[in-house]
C-alpha cells in the first residue's frame, strides 16, 4: 500500500485575518444573543412577578383603608427600600418600620421645596398607622389570653384606680402586681372586686369585671391572684395607639370669648396647674392632677417630650376620674389643635422610632 506524503503550508496573513475576523463575529453574534435571552427572561420573570405583586399590594391598600395617594406614596416607600415582594409591608411590621423609617432619615436631610418635611414625615406616620390599626386581629374573649407583662388599669370601689402589670397568667391564676399605695394607706384586697381594661397594642380597649381570690406575699411572689373570665368586652377601637408614660404637664384652662362676631380661645393665667402625663397618643391624653379641669372645657398643655424639646398643644376635657386612694383626679384630653411636628415627634415615641 502505498502512503502519499503530504506538506501543510503555513497559512498566508490574508487567511489569518480572514480567521480572526469570522472568529470576532461569531463571538459577538453569540454575545448579543445570550444577553437578549437572559434581558428577555428576566424582564418576563420581572413583569409576572411585578405584576402580580404589586395587583395583591393594590388591593391590600384598599382593603386597609389608604387613598390612593397613600397608596402611591407607600409604593414609593416599597421601591426605594428594595422589597421584592411588595404585599410584605402590609404583613410584617418590622419591614413596614424599616420603609418608613429610611424614608424619615432620608428626607430628614433633604432641602424639600414646596411642601414640608413635617407634612410629608406626618404621612408616613398616618400610612402607618392605618395599616397597623386595620389589621385584622383576633379579639380577646377571655382573661387568660392577655400576656404577661401586659400593663392593666383597676379601679377598686372606695379604694381608687391603679396601673399594675400582669406578673403571671396561667390556668390556676391571673396574677397581678400590688398597687402601690400612699404612704399610710392600706387597702384589704382579699375578695376584693375589680374593674379593669386592657388596651392592647394596634386593636382595642377590652373592658372585664372580676374579683381578687387571693394575696400572694412570699419570697418568690408578691402579686394579687385574680379569678379568670370569659366575660371580656371589647369596647373601644382607638384611631391612635397609646403609650404608658410619666412626664410632667402644665395646663391652663382656656376661656372661650366671642370678639366682633368670632369665637376666640384666651388664655387664663389664674387657673394654671401642674399635671402628670399618665398615657399619651396623637390624638390625645391623660393627665394625674389635683387641680382638674372641668369636663367640656379646653386647656393648653405645655410639656418635654424629650430632653429640650416643648410640645405645645390644645384639647379639650373629655372626662375626668376620682383616684379616691391618691386623693387626685384623672383628665382624659382629646387633642383638638396642635403642629404637625409635634405630632410627628409623639408617633416616633409611639412607635419606638429613632426622633430627629
Amino acid at each position: 500500500m502505498d502512503i502519499t506524503a503530504f506538506r501543510i503550508s503555513a497559512p498566508t496573513t490574508g487567511q489569518v485575518i480572514l480567521l480572526i475576523i469570522i472568529f470576532v463575529v461569531v463571538a459577538l453574534v453569540f454575545f448579543i444573543a445570550s444577553r437578549s435571552t437572559v434581558g428577555g427572561t428576566g424582564k418576563k420573570k420581572s413583569k409576572i412577578a411585578g405584576g402580580t405583586g404589586w395587583h395583591n399590594f393594590y388591593q391590600l391598600a384598599k382593603m386597609r383603608g389608604l387613598t390612593k395617594q397613600e397608596t402611591e406614596v407607600l409604593k414609593k416607600l416599597v421601591i426605594s427600600y428594595g422589597l421584592n415582594k411588595p404585599t410584605l409591608v402590609f404583613t410584617s411590621t418590622p419591614i413596614l418600620d424599616g420603609c418608613i423609617q429610611r424614608a424619615i432619615k432620608r428626607i430628614s436631610i433633604k432641602e424639600i421645596k414646596g411642601e414640608s418635611k413635617d407634612d410629608i414625615i406626618n404621612l408616613y406616620y398616618r400610612i402607618r398607622n392605618k395599616i397597623t390599626r386595620n389589621r385584622a386581629v383576633k379579639g380577646i374573649t377571655t382573661t387568660k389570653s392577655i400576656p404577661v407583662s401586659a400593663k392593666l388599669r383597676i379601679e377598686a370601689e372606695k379604694a381608687g384606680i391603679f396601673t399594675v402589670t400582669v406578673v403571671r397568667n396561667d390556668d390556676e391564676c391571673f396574677g397581678i402586681s400590688i398597687p402601690i399605695l400612699p404612704t399610710g394607706k392600706m387597702i384589704a384586697w382579699g375578695k376584693r372586686k375589680l374593674k379593669c381594661s386592657y388596651w392592647r397594642e394596634n386593636d382595642a380597649a377590652y373592658v372585664f369585671e372580676t374579683k381578687v381570690s387571693d394575696v400572694i406575699i412570699d419570697d418568690n411572689d408578691q402579686l394579687l391572684c385574680l379569678k379568670h373570665t370569659n366575660k371580656v368586652l371589647r369596647v373601644q377601637k382607638r384611631r391612635y395607639p397609646r403609650k404608658n408614660v410619666r412626664l410632667p404637664v402644665l395646663f391652663v384652662r382656656l376661656r372661650i370669648i366671642e370678639q366682633d362676631g368670632k369665637k376666640k380661645a384666651v388664655v387664663d393665667r389664674r387657673e394654671a396647674h401642674w399635671g402628670t402625663i399618665i398615657d399619651i397618643s396623637v390624638g390625645g391624653m391623660s393627665i394625674e392632677t389635683t387641680s382638674p379641669v372641668d369636663k367640656n372645657n379646653y386647656i393648653k398643655v405645655d410639656f418635654e417630650l424629650k430632653e429640650d424639646y416643648k410640645v405645645v398643644g390644645i384639647g379639650k376635657v373629655r372626662r375626668i376620674e376620682r383616684n379616691p386612694a391618691k386623693k387626685n383626679w384623672i383628665m382624659h384630653i382629646q387633642f383638638t389643635k396642635m403642629d404637625k411636628r409635634y405630632k410627628n415627634e409623639i408617633f416616633a415615641l409611639l412607635y419606638d422610632y429613632e426622633r430627629i
